[in-house]
């Protein structure tokens, strides 16, 4: 009952929604409440996000979630948190929604260990996509570049000395008038806590174009490794739709359930929801053993109804009277 109500609210059918809550509780949502909350939101995401399925939605919720700890203690924070950060990119820049799922789901854990908040993970991702079209690509290169800054190494899955010593390597290729000293990784003197991804990156676009081609080349390998290197360029040289998209984002509040609202007012959504509630009228009134019988008495309704409308044809509103009228006695003598 309670996920057919949430099926009529999101434009889908209580089987998603049971099939969803399922799933959340799964992943930790144990109460009946929380899950089918959880359910509603997944099922909103999806509605909101052409080309994202279900199971895609739910999955890129759950790691995003997780990641940046949005949503584990109040599931509203999950719309504005994620959703609408998510959407306000979606539908103002050269991608879509499930582009942003892809590299998140791939770069999100690594991102937020590396102290980027999900803010600055999609905008880093999108200034990629914008140019590489390829947001599996994003994902691999955020993920890279993260881990390889804090001296951890992707291939091996340990800390090395070799990946310890770019701190060095880095300060020295980012000397500039504007940086003598170099950019530092380090958000102060103590080096005890890093710079976020985005923080750094932001700071080598504000000196790329004093940096010399040669030290531009060493530095993409540092800091990327050898097959990432071009699409950290890309990244880089786009840096101000970086930019752009955080602020965006600052003032997405509200975004994503100003985009239901648009979809709740379609008429695949208002047929759905005609069709819900067949299906809780349904519940109200028969028990479960008796519905085989009440579906296919209904059926053979239809079907009467289907023949009689094919030899009408179209009627405007003042015809719908008559017409009624001839279905009722058809129906009737029938």
């Amino acid at each position: 009952y309670s996920s057919n109500k949430v099926a009529k609210q999101m434009g889908v059918t209580t089987e998603e929604i049971i099939n969803q809550a399922s799933a959340w509780s799964r992943l930790g949502f144990s109460s009946e409440a929380m899950a089918t909350k959880m359910a509603k939101y997944s099922s909103m995401f999806a509605s909101i996000s052409p080309g994202l399925d279900l199971d895609s939605a739910t999955d890129g919720l759950v790691s995003t979630m997780k990641a940046f700890s949005i949503g584990l203690d109040n599931a509203d924070d999950v719309v504005d948190g994620i959703m609408s950060k998510i959407n306000v990119i979606g539908n103002s820049k050269a991608l879509n929604n499930s582009d942003i799922v892809d590299f998140l789901t791939r770069s999100s854990s690594a991102l937020a260990s590396a102290n980027n908040s999900i803010e600055e993970s999609i905008a880093m991702g999108e200034a990629i996509v914008e140019i590489t079209r390829d947001a599996a690509g994003a994902g691999q290169v955020m993920k890279t570049t993260s881990m390889r800054i804090r001296g951890y190494d992707e291939e091996v899955e340990a800390y090395t000395e070799e990946l310890e010593n770019l701190k060095g390597e880095i300060a020295d290729l980012t000397k500039t008038a504007k940086t003598p000293g170099g950019i530092s990784l380090f958000t102060d003197e103590t080096k005890e806590t890093y710079k976020s991804t985005y923080k750094i990156l932001e700071e080598i676009f504000g000196i790329w174009d004093d940096l010399t081609d040669k030290n531009q080349a060493q530095l993409l390998e540092v800091l990327a490794g050898k097959r990432n290197g071009q699409a950290l360029a890309a990244l880089i040289s786009n840096f101000k739709s970086a930019q752009e998209s955080m602020d965006l984002m600052a003032n997405s509040a509200g975004n994503a359930e100003a985009e239901m609202s648009v979809i709740m007012d379609s008429l695949d959504y208002k047929l759905n929801r005609l069709s819900e509630t067949g299906t809780s009228v349904a519940q109200n009134l028969f028990k479960r053993d008796d519905m085989k019988t009440v579906v296919d008495g209904l059926t053979s309704v239809m079907n009467i109804i289907d023949t009689l409308t094919s030899k009408l044809g179209l009627f405007g509103s003042i015809g719908m009277g008559a017409g009624l009228f001839g279905i009722k006695e058809f129906v009737k003598n029938f």
